[in-house]
């Protein structure tokens, strides 16, 4: 678990710099531009499925906590 959660936070850094690349005000086609917003939605989607998955494993860790 804890080195899902380490490789997890690995990539959070990464997937921010490459949402900073590609939100540059650069003129594109309108085909570009639909094609990089559906790519920023599956970026903005895949960091909200990291943070349930590392908020499911803080409260998993806590509850664990208490149990004992």
């Amino acid at each position: 678990m804890f080195k899902l959660i380490a490789i997890i936070l690995a990539a959070v850094p990464v997937v921010l710099f490459l949402r900073s690349i590609f939100a540059g005000p650069l003129r594109r086609s309108p085909a570009v531009r639909r094609a990089v917003s559906d790519f920023k939605r599956q970026v903005d989607y895949v960091v909200w499925a990291i943070l349930v998955l590392m908020a499911c494993g803080t409260v998993y860790s806590i509850a664990k906590l208490i149990m004992s």
